[in-house]
């Protein structure tokens, strides 16, 4: 009498998509729970401040790039309101005179990597270069004390942040994105994302440079204004992390 060979069923098709769709439900759980404490800690990124003070610090990126950033700093003095431009190396070279005037305003100046391409997978010597090249032009202009660092649209891996940490630059992100960038975005529509999104010690992320940049021009105005009435005093990143 032969033995009765017991052959196991494969899993069917619709069971390795139910399980597949479990994992990964679980796995986005476990990310977006995280998200919290990562942003906790200063290696990944600054995302915004702890203070019960209505204060707020705008941002722009991409920059130097006339005629937005000369704009924007017209209104900002309007205002009597300060900000921080986070600037490529590869602009400051074609303008260091709007590096100038932004620095006579009070502003203050950051790093923003010399050619403004992704640095998330970067090997050591490029990462060190990109930081270290647009620091360089900046003190030659006249910048002086800490310069943070911004990477291109955010994106960094283990090594950027350690270069950072190594070097005690802060690691600059951002808790309000004004989405200026959209095509679709009219300055009504940026300055009403901005206005709803901040709270006391928010970041900011606009651009002056990148593209034409009139339309964050006439939104600053629009953030300023309504935000000056609703108590927001105007101040630089570095100031605001000295009220943490």
């Amino acid at each position: 009498m032969k033995a009765v060979r017991f052959v196991p069923l494969r899993p069917k098709a619709w069971q390795k998509v139910i399980r597949l769709f479990f994992a990964t439900a679980i796995a986005l759980i476990l990310v977006r729970n995280a998200l919290p404490l990562i942003r906790q800690i200063s290696f990944f990124g600054l995302y915004q401040v702890a203070t019960p003070e209505k204060v707020v610090a705008l941002t722009y990126d991409d920059g130097p790039a006339p005629p937005y950033t000369e704009a924007i700093l017209e209104i900002l003095d309007d205002y009597q309101a300060k900000a921080t431009f986070y600037v490529v190396g590869q602009n400051i070279e074609l303008y260091p005179d709007t590096v100038r005037q932004t620095i006579a305003a009070g502003h203050e100046l950051s790093n923003h990597s010399y050619e403004h391409k992704y640095m998330a997978f970067r090997s050591w010597d490029y990462i060190t270069n990109e930081v270290d090249k647009t620091d360089q032009l900046l003190r030659n202009l006249g910048v002086t004390g800490q310069i943070d660092f911004r990477p291109p649209w955010g994106r960094r891996f283990l090594l950027l942040p350690l270069y950072l940490h190594q070097q005690q630059k802060r690691l600059v992100i951002w808790d309000v994105d004004s989405f200026d960038w959209e095509i679709e975005a009219s300055p009504v529509d940026i300055a009403a994302r901005v206005i709803g999104a901040v709270q006391p010690g928010s970041i900011v992320l606009m651009h002056d440079g990148g593209g034409d940049r009139q339309r964050t021009v006439e939104a600053t105005d629009l953030i300023l204004s309504q935000l000056t009435e609703a108590g927001y005093r105007f101040v630089t990143v570095a100031e605001l992390f000295e009220l943490s």
